[in-house]
């Protein structure tokens, strides 16, 4: 039963034309990466790599969410997910169904988006490092796709979500900077309470500044990844919002 409907969001998505959606997203990036590099003086190629890798990365997020967030805002208002809970299938394996097949677009995006950096000419170390910035981008985007659903099952309103996401992906990227920022810092008490409720905060919210990283794409720095760190925040925060969402659907009346 998981699987059917794992099968029925996915072919859900490609009636949307997600896909397409990506694709064209995809060329769009990459012409106007090539475009943007060929003005600049110096490593022409390498700043048309890091511009699509950025764009794309930023893209595929938003792409995402925003296909989660009104898909099952849209089932919800259609009722199509009291007929889903109404056969035989649990809430658990309703959820797990919904997670596998956006787990799955996220590797179509990762996988698609590291195919078209490696079309780019650079004179990066590709391969192996792209690689590694495909498998973390794909981490990122999961952990996204299972927050996009908390929002959507939580929040009756689409946008409101969609925004919820946004401003979660936008604290995560700058969750190091911020850190940065209160280390560096030597200001008044208060400034002092807010950067301890901001340390407090960083140990829930997952690091994507340590995620597909521009750097990664243009010099070797393969043994400098820390990866059990990488993979166990991916693991565990994912884990937990699935949680989430799944206590917060059992308390449902449907």
């Amino acid at each position: 039963m998981v699987w059917i409907l794992t099968k029925y969001v996915l072919t859900a998505a490609f009636r949307d034309r997600l896909l397409l959606g990506m694709l064209f997203l995809l060329l769009i990036a990459i012409s106007l990466s090539m475009f943007l590099g060929s003005s600049a003086i110096t490593e022409k190629d390498q700043f048309s790599l890091i511009f699509a890798a950025s764009s794309l990365r930023v893209g595929g997020n938003i792409t995402l969410i925003l296909f989660v967030v009104f898909y099952l805002r849209r089932a919800f208002e259609s009722r199509d997910i009291e007929y889903l809970l109404s056969r035989p299938l649990s809430k658990f394996q309703f959820l797990t169904a919904h997670f596998c097949a956006f787990s799955f677009l996220s590797f179509i995006a990762a996988t698609l988006i590291a195919l078209s950096l490696m079309a780019m000419p650079s004179s990066g170390d590709e391969g192996a490092a792209l690689l590694l910035w495909a498998v973390s981008l794909w981490v990122e985007l999961n952990i996204m796709v299972v927050m996009a659903l908390f929002f959507s099952l939580v929040l009756s309103s689409a946008v409101t979500a969609s925004l919820c996401c946004f401003a979660f992906y936008m604290l995560a990227r700058l969750m190091g900077d911020i850190l940065g920022i209160i280390e560096a810092s030597n200001n008044s008490a208060l400034f002092d309470l807010m950067g301890k409720g901001m340390l407090f905060i960083s140990v829930f919210i997952p690091r994507f500044d340590l995620m597909a990283q521009s750097v990664w794409l243009l010099y070797d720095v393969s043994e400098g990844i820390n990866w059990p760190f990488i993979l166990a925040q991916g693991i565990v925060f994912s884990g937990f919002v699935f949680s989430m969402a799944l206590l917060d659907l059992n308390k449902r009346q449907f």
